[in-house]
């Protein structure tokens, strides 16, 4: 009887019976949606003002640049913010912000320069909502849920990849700003999802020797990563990664649409990649208690490599879909096991500076990644440009297999066990 009375004390509450958990997982849904939903509609409205595929990457491109501009700001500040107010107040400011596309378009004064803006704007506050909501999880969620959690979450993510894009190009066909009406809706309901979580997620305590300058928070979210070995090491693949994946789907989607693909194609396309990337992630959580965080990952980037190698021999779209659906069924669990692994290592005082110095420069090369895209498309051709990409991709792969604090991540059943950030040897 006792031993049954100390199980029932000590057992966490299931996931799926965590209010606040719920709550906050449905704002994300429906943020990751919205999200989804205008990387395709500004492509689509830049593509059909301007006509030029290198314009329309560089609207995806700003996005990029200004999730990179903000991101070392944006984590030092969700450190010294409350951070369910921060993640209300970004949310509603996305809807404002999207909200200005259909009222220029109705004025009939869109133009390049404002999807561009819109594009940067975005990008910046996107860069506050992850480590809020990254910081809030682990306020909301057991340790020894953080590994269940982290596969959830890039469930979410990929259920926007999904929704949104299919959703974005069927709506695009009604009228071309209608999206974005949506995607300002969406924004603001996910800011109410936001606001309905009772737990309190005051910023952390700080100690008399932390009122520092932003500056100095910055630095010291830069110094740990670069202290912390495993997280060293993989931020360096990131950066890579980052550059060859968004590279090669640029390529692709561009090249599709500029063959002739209709909206809703285009849409449809990216929701079975979302499709496969949401059962991924579904199947990423059971691969990861059974095998090694790093052994999972060398796998799936090499698998990646062999498969996107193919993909400059596609003649058809069928054939770029499958192959693009191969490699969202496993991605899904690199970035689970690795976001889990973080979060585990990672003090709750250092969240958001650590989350965001880690997302900073791992996603550096992300923006020249998608700019570059529309300009070796029009001036290489679809082949040398995905060829290319596919190189860069193969240099992650070599990386990630050379780096011993990679390759012995452990399974996320056994992330509990696993020392924080100032024990974490170096």
């Amino acid at each position: 009887m006792s031993h049954d009375g100390a199980m029932t004390e000590t057992a966490p509450t299931p996931l799926r019976r965590n209010p606040d958990y719920i709550r906050l997982t449905g704002g994300q849904v429906v943020e990751a949606v919205g999200s989804g939903m205008t990387g395709m509609a500004l492509l689509l409205l830049t593509f059909e003002l301007t006509g030029s595929s290198a314009q329309a990457g560089l609207v995806s491109a700003a996005y990029g640049v200004g999730h990179l501009a903000a991101g070392l700001p944006a984590g030092a500040l969700v450190d010294r913010w409350d951070r369910r107010r921060t993640l209300v107040v970004t949310g509603l400011l996305l809807a404002v912000v999207m909200a200005t596309v259909p009222i220029a378009g109705a004025l009939g004064t869109i133009t390049f320069g404002h999807l561009l803006a819109v594009a940067l704007v975005e990008g910046c506050l996107a860069s506050f909502i992850w480590p809020a909501g990254r910081a809030a999880i682990k306020t909301i969620v057991p340790p020894e849920q953080l590994g269940t959690a982290a596969t959830v979450t890039q469930a979410r993510m990929s259920v926007g990849s999904l929704v949104g894009p299919a959703l974005s190009g069927a709506l695009f066909a009604v009228g071309h700003v209608v999206p974005l009406v949506v995607n300002a809706v969406l924004y603001a309901l996910a800011a109410l999802g936001y606001r309905s979580v009772r737990t309190p997620l005051p910023a952390p305590a700080r100690t008399p020797d932390a009122s520092s300058g932003l500056v100095r928070e910055i630095g010291e979210g830069l110094a740990w990563v670069w202290r912390t070995a495993p997280i060293r090491d993989m931020v360096a693949v990131g950066m890579v990664l980052n550059l060859a994946a968004n590279g090669i789907f640029t390529v692709a989607i561009l090249a599709l649409q500029r063959d002739g693909l209709p909206p809703q194609g285009l849409g449809l396309l990216e929701s079975a990649l979302g499709a496969c990337a949401l059962v991924g992630a579904l199947l990423a959580g059971l691969l990861l208690r059974r095998l090694r965080v790093g052994t999972v990952t060398i796998a799936v980037i090499w698998s990646m490599v062999v498969l996107l190698a193919l993909m400059p021999l596609s003649p058809s779209v069928w054939w770029v879909g499958a192959l693009g659906c191969a490699v969202s069924l496993a991605l899904p669990a690199v970035n689970a096991g690795m976001g889990a692994f973080s979060l585990h290592v990672t003090p709750d005082g250092m969240q958001g500076r650590a989350g965001s110095a880690s997302g900073f420069v791992s996603s550096a090369m992300m923006p020249l990644g998608i700019g570059a895209a529309g300009f070796l498309l029009e001036h290489w051709g679809r082949t040398p440009a995905l060829l290319t990409y596919t190189g860069l991709l193969a240099v992650a792969g070599v990386l990630v297999s050379a780096s011993r604090h990679i390759r012995t991540i452990p399974r996320t059943e056994d992330f509990a066990r696993l020392p924080q950030a100032s024990s974490v040897p170096s």
